[in-house]
């Protein structure tokens, strides 16, 4: 290769295309196109991140005009002046007049991206926000790819002709693939051959950019590209040098032998290209956030996936409305990008087909008939809350097995629910857990009272195990991967004793034991069961409430002390705007003041940072001997505690007098209390050993021992020289449990609140973790770490901020000017009506009117001032609502305003940094012309009149 020559090459050509007005002129188009596909399109407004994706979905349409007029030259030109000849006769091969003229172009290209780039970044400076600088480079760079390989191909078509404008209309027809491949999906086509798919997949421009859209640098998109320019440049290569093979009148033409090389160049390629995208291999995460980085353990799965050969491909369907509210932006955004990263990770075995699908649509009937609906979501648009229907579900398939997430709501941990679908759908065998029937009603039931739904907490639990429902009236023989119990206290004695057995065997159990709920419809640890009757209590009623178990069995197996007659209050208030919040709602969160208020140690509650505790208990060793209590959540130092009966009498009455009652029953220790702990260890049955000092016969203490009876039927102990164990030995059980003193997190409110996520409807942005704290729980003691980091995981997406807060301020102004004269027309109409009783009550009172005059005036004088009350609250009604319904125009109007303000800069910022360079870069020019020359030669040159000879002699 002659760098020389290709140096020569490749200056004359990009000084060239700077060295006339056409070529700035297609680079301010270039960059106007841009930023306004950015700006205008009123998707950027409503999904309101701070990113490039309405300029992805436009860029590659841009390119496909803006190439062709870079390209269209390359060789026409030459043709066209008869320069092509000279340049054939230089001493260069055919490679280096091409790869000169390439790097050129792509040169010629690369400094308009750059202005495109800087143009865009002023205007989010101007006041949009602060985009991810890593997302936004990345993104930038993947036009860059995208661009250089359509260069490629324009250079390919420029090679066919000499005509400029037929260089131009063949650059865009052969570039009209890798832009309009994504409207098709041929690539993804099943009925196809795995060759012909890796071929049009080698031509989807999208294809190889999708990671870059992402934040992601991947060396399968960077090698697609590659690969499509290797081999539009090796066409160059064989077009350039065509009079060498063409034959003529001379010899044959290798015309055939030079397209079966290009066929098979082109297989080649495709096959490399297909084969490095599946394996994954070389993923750098460009986002500053890491918006793509999947965790450790998710990243293991999917590896661990890749390596069986046994198990066939997980296939996965993603359906998604191509608009959706600015409110389910980011969740759309965070699947498509987790799904991504999950074919990569998943070498081969996680294919991923994503279904852009409009409502009433013939694919929206394929979503249908895999279970994913579109669900009805409200939204705000201008100011007004709107509804539509929309589609953000996927469903996983693995041979025969299926599992569908018919819909991602926002508050869902997007990675969590798509990797727990895919180990789900991809394991032969789920762990069991079995839920123990209690009072607390977790099951759907039919009973007198009419049926009740399952709760969602063991809805939940159903995506992930095997939920079996435990009958504790039974001895608990089956062994379970982890045992659930809400409220055992509500348990009869035999049923109690049977799951104390349970727990005994060294059962992992998860235990919820609550002193006063108030989410569930059952009684406290210490409260009695209401009496028992028959239907509602009508019928037999008044007899004794039925029997509960002993719990301080379990307490002493498990080794604490549960005071089941005091409620926990803390003084901290994480939501200080929200007066109904009480100090009987104690939050465990990291900035309560605790030392450490969640256990960092432990995978329950490593990386929490708040959960909810509603009239809470607690817990606290009583230092057994083999027990480990490992504290989990624990309150901070301002605390008190309260009678569960005040509590009580005070929810149930809701007067001051019972609020004084309260407020004066709480006793302030200061001290801080355990609220959910980890029970681990090896405990001695002290109960055992109670019941036998209290039973006379020898033998029959023995048997209960467990010691074997002497030969001859006498007392005595075991053989000391046998090897049976001892009675010490038989006498400890292995205990594994979590106990937390509250069942209330467990209820529907908390799931729900979770899945909405935050929400400008609610009056609160909840941030408590209770659901993934009960989660936690379960998994851990199930031996399953595969989700818990996963679970806990959140991604923070960068959104128009400044925008936020200009239209924050005017949401702020009207909804203040609409308070203010809803409360004008209140007083207004409370006048009229006092205006009314007035008049009314000055007849009453008039002592010189007889009754039946009385009577008879307020019935006339009544009836009218009726009228007239009603006419004037009425027409204040109207004006109330007209000056809402203008509030609302007012607003809609401000917030158009704002956007409208970027949407101009958008059109006026963009062309003004290449006419500062097109306007230096021809002064330039013309000063350098200039110099060296006599000023009168000039054609501009002002000169001096001619003086007669006799008057200058």
């Amino acid at each position: 290769m002659n760098l020389t020559v290709l140096k020569a090459i490749f200056k004359r050509d990009f000084v060239n295309y700077f060295s006339n007005a056409t070529g700035y002129v297609f680079i301010c188009v270039f960059v106007l196109l841009s930023s306004l596909a950015t700006i205008w399109p009123e998707e950027f407004f409503s999904n309101n991140l701070a990113n490039l994706d309405q300029l992805t979905n436009w860029m590659p349409y841009i390119l496909l005009v803006f190439v062709p007029a870079i390209t269209m030259g390359s060789w026409a030109e030459e043709r066209r002046r008869g320069t092509d000849e000279l340049l054939l006769t230089l001493p260069a091969s055919d490679a280096d007049v091409v790869i000169g003229k390439y790097l050129a172009n792509v040169a010629i290209f690369t400094v308009s991206l750059l202005f495109s780039m800087a143009s865009i970044r002023l205007i989010f400076a101007y006041g949009l926000g602060s985009p991810d600088t890593g997302l936004f480079c990345c993104t930038y760079l993947g036009y860059w790819f995208v661009g250089i390989g359509m260069i490629a191909v324009g250079m390919v078509a420029s090679f066919l002709t000499s005509n400029l404008t037929v260089s131009f209309i063949l650059g865009l027809l052969f570039n009209a693939p890798q832009a309009l491949a994504q409207l098709f999906s041929f690539g993804d086509a099943e009925w196809l051959n795995g060759v012909v798919r890796s071929g049009l997949n080698l031509f989807d421009a999208y294809d190889g950019f999708a990671d870059f859209s992402r934040g992601v640098v991947s060396v399968g998109g960077v090698t697609h590209f590659v690969c499509i320019i290797a081999l539009m440049l090796y066409l160059c290569m064989v077009l350039i040098g065509r009079r060498h093979w063409s034959g003529g009148s001379d010899g044959p033409s290798l015309g055939l032998h030079y397209l079966a090389r290009g066929a098979t160049l082109l297989v080649a390629l495709s096959g490399l290209s297909a084969t490095v995208k599946n394996t994954g291999a070389g993923y750098l995460d460009m986002t500053s956030a890491r918006l793509n980085s999947l965790s450790p353990n998710t990243i293991a799965l999917a590896r661990e996936l890749g390596q069986k050969e046994d198990l066939p491909p997980i296939r996965i369907d993603a359906y998604v409305s191509p608009q959706v509210p600015s409110e389910y932006a980011k969740q759309k955004r965070e699947l498509l990008n987790t799904l991504s990263a999950l074919r990569s990770a998943g070498g081969g075995k996680i294919v991923v087909a994503t279904h852009e699908i409009e409502n009433f649509s013939e694919e929206a009937t394929v979503a249908e008939t895999n279970g994913i609906d579109a669900r009805p979501v409200e939204t705000k648009v201008r100011g007004v809350r709107e509804q539509e229907e929309i589609f953000l579900g996927a469903s996983f398939r693995c041979g025969l097995d299926k599992v569908v997430l018919p819909f991602l709501d926002k508050g869902l941990p997007v990675e969590y629910e798509l990797v727990r679908s895919i180990t789900t759908v991809a394991d032969e065998k789920r762990k069991t857990l079995g839920v123990v029937r209690t009072d607390a009603q977790l099951f759907s039931s039919f009973s007198m009272q009419g049926p009740s739904e399952e709760s969602r907490l063991i809805t939940e639990l159903k995506k992930q195990y095997d939920v079996k429902e435990v009958d504790p009236s039974k001895p608990i023989e089956e062994t379970f991967d982890v045992l659930l119990a809400v409220q055992p206290s509500s348990l009869s004695p035999e049923a109690l004793d049977n799951f104390v057995a349970a727990v005994k065997t060294g059962q992992p159990t998860a235990i919820f034991e609550d002193p006063f709920p108030v989410a569930w419809n059952v009684v406290g640890t210490d409260q009695p069961k209401p009496p028992a009757g028959g239907m509602m209590g009508m019928f037999g009623g008044g007899g004794p409430p039925p029997p509960k178990g002993d719990m301080q069995q379990l307490w002493k197996l498990l080794g604490v002390r549960f005071n089941a007659s005091d409620l926990i209050v803390q003084d901290h208030n994480p939501y200080k705007a929200q007066n109904f919040i009480t100090d009987e709602w104690v939050f465990v969160d990291v900035d309560s003041g605790a030392q450490q208020p969640f256990n960092s140690e432990s995978p329950i509650t490593a990386g929490l940072k708040q959960v909810l505790f509603l009239y809470t208990g607690a817990a606290e060793s009583s230092q057994e001997a083999g027990v480990t209590f490992t504290p989990l959540a624990v309150t901070n130092g301002r605390t008190a505690t309260e009678p569960v009966r005040a509590a009580q009498a005070f929810l149930q009455q809701q007067s001051p007098a019972a609020q004084y009652r309260l407020r004066a029953s709480r006793r302030a220790t200061g001290k801080t209390y355990v609220l959910a702990a980890e029970i681990k260890g090896q405990v001695e049955e002290q109960q055992k050993l109670e019941l036998n000092e209290s039973i006379d016969d020898e033998a029959l203490r023995k048997e209960l021992a467990g010691e074997a009876p002497a030969a001859d039927g006498a007392g005595g102990g075991a053989d000391p020289d046998s090897d049976t164990p001892d009675a010490a030995d038989d006498a400890v059980s292995k205990v594994h449990a979590v106990l937390v003193a509250d069942i209330d997190g467990l209820s529907n409110d908390f799931f729900a609140i979770r899945a909405i996520g935050p929400d400008e409807r609610l009056d609160v942005d909840w941030r408590f973790q209770n659901v993934t704290f009960v989660l936690n729980i379960l998994d851990s003691l199930a031996g399953d770490d595969r989700y818990i980091d996963v679970r806990k995981r959140t991604r923070d997406y960068r959104t128009l901020t400044e925008l936020e807060a200009a239209t924050e301020s005017a949401r702020d102004q009207a909804a203040d000017q609409e308070e203010e004269f809803i409360k004008l027309a209140k007083d207004e109409i409370e006048a009229a009506r006092a205006s009314y009783r007035k008049e009314i009550a000055k007849i009453q009172n008039d002592a010189s009117l007889t009754p039946a005059q009385r009577e008879q005036k307020l019935r006339l004088v009544g009836r009218k001032l009726e009228r007239q009350r009603d006419v004037k609250i009425a027409g204040l009604t109207r004006e109330q609502d007209k000056q809402i319904k203008q509030n609302q125009r007012d607003l809609a109007a401000t917030i158009r305003s704002v956007q409208d303000r970027y949407k101009l800069a958008a059109v006026i910022v963009p062309p003004v940094l290449p006419i500062l360079l097109a306007c230096w870069v021809y002064f330039r020019r013309r000063s350098r012309e200039q110099e060296g020359v006599a000023k009168e030669r000039l054609r501009y040159a002002q000169h001096e009149p001619t003086k007669p000879a006799a008057a200058a002699s």
